[in-house]
């Protein structure tokens, strides 16, 4: 095992959270947002508030991620052509329109962003820039193929994404921003939430005053056991699964109509590309409730300084309780069969401190971490009064060896890292990300660039 340490006292950390509200007040807004991964997402999570939307005459915009192109069903002896993506990816733009023309939207309200299918996950990790732009499998190309994107031919890459986000945020100005759980399952959710996320934290840091007072009201489509029982069951409650009931998020629970419920649901029949292959799964969403939640940022307090070592080798790490001086948040386990066969280290907690210019992050994991899979610590980081997109770090470790951006940092000391059997840390120079206010931290463990865990993206502020 290789170590570099520093001297690292820690700081007590101040969770903020917002105050619960009555669940007509916390979805009321002029103008709302929904921003959905795949055609079929935004009608799974806001099927039903959309009508209420609608209805109260509420204008409303959804934003596709992708077009799901990267679905195509057929024999594999068969030959795949990118044309055949794009049509699938077509098709599935018209199912879109169709079902929210049957819930009151019109095309005008729908916005198609042409990213690809299964690469959003890659696009907000490593190919970030334009100069490293993520290669679409399905359409063989490295640019939107559909004449119809919101910015045609655009470039796969993060900063692309995030410009979009921003100007869609600027154009429709909303009270209320849907987006995916950060907890969601799903590498293309997780994904969207931190386009979203950070599109909109760009904007506060530029001095876009107006968004401020905004509510993100994050939504589940993919979890274990979720929705719980499958089917069409319109009468049945939507429940927080259980391994999520421990998390920070504060949920709210919108009470669907009797006929808001039967619309949903005869608008999700819409999609017959998708129902065709997961008729159950997609018609549990049809429910007498939606669950949306709100995630708090999270705050590195400075008032308390705490001169110990974390010592991550004692297991420490995610067993502390909440007086002690550093921040900690859980992130539950995946029990998927696939894991469990496999042994993926999934992510149990993430802990967080800051001394004296340097930013220590340790993860612990359910299992032991092998030297195989890859980490990736990923940061995105706001500085004061920068305007533009702005810049992603993302460190990996991998085979003993840390790497920023892809390229070997040299072993010149000035980094500290360490592996364990069931944990890593990871200790960076704060100047060497411009010494921000505020930063999006994520992690992934990937083997062979395939994710197998993915920590939430959540906003620090420092």
């Amino acid at each position: 095992m290789r170590t570099h340490r520093h001297a690292r006292p820690i700081e007590r950390i101040a969770l903020t959270r917002m105050n619960r509200n009555k669940p007509a007040e916390i979805i009321s807004g002029e103008k709302i947002l929904v921003f959905a991964p795949h055609n079929d997402d935004e009608i799974l999570a806001t099927g039903g508030v959309i009508q209420r939307y609608v209805k109260s005459g509420t204008p409303v915009r959804i934003a596709l991620m992708t077009n799901g192109d990267g679905q195509v069903r057929r024999p594999s002896i068969l030959p795949f052509a990118p044309r055949d993506f794009v049509k699938l990816g077509y098709r599935r733009q018209s199912e879109t329109l169709n079902a929210l023309s049957y819930l009151g939207l019109g095309e005008k309200d729908v916005e198609f962003f042409g990213y690809p299918d299964r690469g959003l996950n890659r696009m907000w990790t490593v190919n970030w820039n334009s100069d490293n732009l993520y290669y679409s499998k399905y359409t063989r190309s490295r640019h939107s193929s559909y004449e119809n994107s919101y910015s045609k031919g655009t470039p796969h890459c993060g900063t692309a994404v995030v410009e979009d986000v921003k100007r869609l945020m600027l154009e429709v100005k909303p009270q209320v921003v849907y987006l995916p759980h950060p907890n969601d399952l799903h590498p293309d959710h997780r994904a969207t939430n931190g386009f979203v996320l950070y599109g909109l934290e760009q904007l506060k840091n530029e001095g876009r005053d107006e968004f401020e007072s905004v509510r993100m009201l994050s939504y589940l489509v993919h979890s274990m056991k979720y929705p719980n029982p499958r089917g069409k069951v319109l009468h049945a409650p939507m429940t927080i699964p259980p391994h999520l009931k421990d998390l920070d998020t504060e949920w709210v629970d919108v009470a669907l109509e009797e006929e808001e419920r039967k619309r949903k649901f005869r608008g999700i029949t819409i999609y017959k590309t998708q129902t065709r292959i997961m008729r159950r799964y997609l018609f549990s969403f049809a429910r007498a409730n939606e669950l949306f939640g709100l995630v708090p940022g999270l705050k590195l307090d400075d008032s308390t300084h705490y001169d110990a070592t974390l010592n991550i080798s004692r297991e420490a790490v995610g067993e502390e309780n909440h007086d002690e001086p550093f921040l900690s948040y859980i992130d539950p386990k995946r029990k998927s069969r696939l894991a469990a066969l496999k042994r993926y280290p999934e992510i149990k907690s993430v802990t967080l401190s800051k001394t004296a210019g340097r930013l220590n992050i340790a993860v612990k994991f359910f299992k032991e971490y092998r030297p195989g899979n890859d980490i990736h610590v990923n940061i995105k980081p706001f500085i004061a009064g920068r305007t533009g997109t702005g810049t992603s770090h993302d460190y990996m470790f991998r085979g003993n060896k840390l790497y920023h951006n892809e390229a070997g940092i040299p072993d010149t000391g000035d980094y500290g890292f360490e592996s364990g059997r069931h944990s890593y840390w990871l200790s960076i120079p704060i100047k060497d990300i411009g010494s921000p206010c505020k930063l999006i931290l994520s992690l992934t463990l990937a083997r062979k660039d395939v994710p197998l865990a993915m920590g939430a993206n959540r906003l620090i502020k420092l």
